[in-house]
């Protein structure tokens, strides 16, 4: 397995309720990295922090709900 210094962290725009996934260094999250969100361009985004993501994106064709009954959209998982 391939280590990696950056993580995929997951962001709701408070907009749009889109979410979304970003790929970013611990280092770019700790000093301030501004967040936009691509389907409304608002920068009014809150990171979600139900969701930790290592390695895979939910957007790569991963299933990223770790129970059968989540609906997605943020549901009992956070997905």
């Amino acid at each position: 397995m391939k280590v990696t210094k950056e993580m995929f962290y997951t962001f709701v725009c408070n907009s749009c309720q889109e979410v979304f996934e970003i790929r970013a260094s611990i280092s770019e999250i700790s000093n301030g990295l501004k967040i936009s969100c691509p389907k409304c361009a608002s920068n009014d985004v809150t990171r979600d922090y139900s969701k930790i993501n290592i390695g895979l994106s939910a957007g790569s064709g991963a299933k990223s709900s770790s129970c059968s009954t989540c609906s997605g959209s943020r549901g009992c998982c956070g997905s």
